[in-house]
């Protein structure tokens, strides 16, 4: 009798830890509206959310991670299996280890910002030797993609900060010249009197299609995360989540 207890509470334990929901791991870094330390209300948190409540297969939650670390993050041995709101042309298709990406879930646009000063018109934008504000881990095609900080701020005088907010301080006291800020963050994080403060390009330097990057040897592969998402869309819960952020 013993022996048959023991082999129930065996088997009720193995049928517990395979209905156990897989953890999955988002790597998050600073990058508002998108994600952001500084608020509680963030587009990664919210889809983390509808993902949790939609299914009970996975337990997604979010690592936070400094933005060059988001390689290292999705390693075999790395913190994470998943990161959304990359474009493939980040550095994703140099990586040394298998990667896929989702549909896109957003497509983004950046452009430069300046302070608004009399007679400062968008001819601004072409005077070279501008001072350039930032941020650490970004990518920005107008120096290569170089990632390299020393190099960044030594050969091409670039300021790098860890946050838009810092930078835009900065810019507003006349500390930088020009910054880069995509059309996410200036509709949804930016108030109207910094706005109405701002010059902002009229043409855009570059429009990203922003995916949820997978390892697909980890927790969940592109193709699995792409039916959760797809069933985000299909009930309108993913606009909804869009249009809270006014995007």
């Amino acid at each position: 009798m013993k022996q048959f207890v023991i082999l129930i509470l065996s088997v009720i334990a193995i049928a517990s830890a395979n209905s156990a929901p897989k953890e999955v791991r988002i790597a998050a870094y600073e990058y508002p509206p998108y994600f952001t330390t500084e608020n509680t209300r963030h587009l990664v948190g919210d889809i983390v959310k509808a993902l949790n409540s939609k299914q009970s297969d996975y337990q997604f939650s979010v690592v936070h991670i400094a933005p060059n670390g988001r390689y290292d993050a999705l390693r075999e041995q790395g913190c994470c299996d998943v990161i959304f709101f990359e474009d493939r042309s980040w550095g994703w298709e140099h990586v040394d280890y298998a990667v896929q990406l989702t549909t896109p879930i957003y497509e983004d646009k950046e452009r430069f910002v300046a302070r608004k000063h009399i007679n400062r018109g968008q001819s601004f934008f072409q005077v070279k030797g501008l001072r350039f504000g930032g941020i650490i881990g970004y990518h920005y095609p107008f120096v290569a993609n170089e990632k390299d900080n020393r190099v960044l701020e030594e050969e091409y005088g670039i300021y790098l900060g860890h946050s838009h907010q810092v930078n835009l301080r900065m810019l507003l006291n006349g500390r930088l010249d020009l910054m880069m800020l995509a059309d996410a963050y200036i509709r949804s994080v930016l108030t109207e009197e910094t706005r109405s403060k701002l010059l902002l390009s009229e043409q855009h330097y570059s429009v990203h299609q922003l995916s949820a990057v997978s390892n697909p040897g980890k927790a969940i592969s592109a193709d699995k995360l792409e039916v959760l998402l797809s069933e985000l869309r299909q009930t309108g819960e993913l606009q909804q989540i869009l249009s809270k952020h006014r995007l």
